[in-house]
């Protein structure tokens, strides 16, 4: 099992690097950045354990990392892109990630990728649109890594409720950003009875870290949450891969789950070829179903985003991502010249075209 760090230079890659050198379901780590990890790449192969880290540098030698990798995970960023708003962030690391994607069609098509450059919402579907260009497009197999949304909502679940965080799970759908994450809060388990300051309160921590994170993860700290995350996602996919059962992870990925998005985070069920079922949107109550349908425009809107970088060249959407008014479901008089129909409203009308 050869899993590859794209991106691994950064404080992220390299925490993430430590946990993943760790596991014994890996037999070959190879780390890969724009300049050399000799020095790093040998210290990490001092930890006693069976896995062997390799390691490339440079776009003339990314076709040896590549090879034979059965697992790659995207790091990568430009630099300084935390003092970025959305759009801005996308367009300078979308750079970066095109040209990761042209190598990863060209080098190892059939690999499992996981990528967790922000912002996910985008870069996702852009790095889909570039697959499809090159002929090797399987939606079974890339994921945008979330599971750090996951592990703060079991934490503050566990706070909340006195138990062990390791013992909690609670499901995540919609996006990766402050206002498109929705925290299933009525379907964690082993609790799921909160009072309405709880149920606002964690929302509104699980929502809020995460652009927080984003803001400051050149910090010291602020990183390794994410790198623990990111490793148990890395290390789910390896077990599911080797043919492990039962291992349900949340990850943003190309979804049929609602009309009115081609891509979302939902609970999946991993196999040996990545996605084995998509398990969909949990029963919502009506709080969590507001949030849903009040993220459904942004994140509609950061989807097309992604598609429409993906399949031009950069110099051709260069200042062309900027944000178009998005409709509120609730406002009665929205800005945006179309509002799409809600979760209830769409449902009455399939009901109605079928009777």
């Amino acid at each position: 099992m050869k899993v590859t760090v794209l991106g691994a230079g950064g404080k992220l890659g390299k925490a993430v690097s430590l946990m993943l050198k760790q596991s014994p379901f890996i037999d070959e780590l190879c780390l890969y950045d724009n300049k050399s990890l000799s020095g790093f790449v040998n210290d990490l192969n001092y930890v006693d354990t069976k896995c062997r880290v390799t390691t490339y540098f440079g776009l003339k030698d990314i076709n040896r990392a590549l090879s034979r990798s059965n697992v790659v995970v995207i790091l990568a960023a430009a630099s300084h892109t935390s003092t970025h708003n959305y759009n801005s962030m996308f367009e300078k690391n979308a750079h970066v990630i095109k040209e990761l994607a042209v190598n990863v069609a060209k080098f190892t098509p059939r690999s499992v990728i996981a990528i967790g450059t922000e912002p996910i919402n985008s870069i996702v579907p852009m790095f889909s649109e570039i697959m499809k260009k090159h002929g090797h497009y399987n939606p079974f197999a890339i994921f945008g890594i979330t599971t750090i949304d996951v592990v703060r909502a079991n934490k503050f679940v566990a706070e909340v409720m006195g138990i062990d965080p390791e013992c909690v799970v609670v499901p995540i759908i919609g996006g990766h950003t402050e206002k498109t994450i929705v925290p299933v809060l009525s379907q964690a388990s082993p609790c799921n009875e909160f009072s309405n300051d709880e149920l606002e309160d964690i929302t509104n921590c699980v929502r809020g870290a995460t652009d927080n994170l984003i803001k400051v993860r050149s910090s010291d700290g602020a990183y390794l949450s994410n790198a623990f995350a990111t490793a148990r996602f890395v290390l789910s996919l390896v077990k599911a891969l080797r043919g492990q059962n039962n291992i349900v992870e949340c990850a943003y990925v190309k979804s049929s789950a609602h009309p009115q998005l081609k891509y979302m985070v939902t609970p999946l069920l991993l196999g040996p070829g990545g996605i084995t079922k998509n398990l969909g949107i949990p029963e919502l109550t009506d709080y969590e179903l507001c949030l849903f349908e009040n993220a459904i425009p942004l994140l509609a809107e950061h989807i097309k985003k992604g598609e429409f970088v993906g399949g031009r060249p950069m110099d051709m959407v260069k200042g062309k991502l900027e944000d178009k008014p998005l409709c509120d479901p609730c406002d009665p008089n929205p800005k945006a010249p179309k509002c799409p129909p809600d979760h209830c409203e769409l449902q009455s009308m399939i009901a109605g075209d079928k009777r």
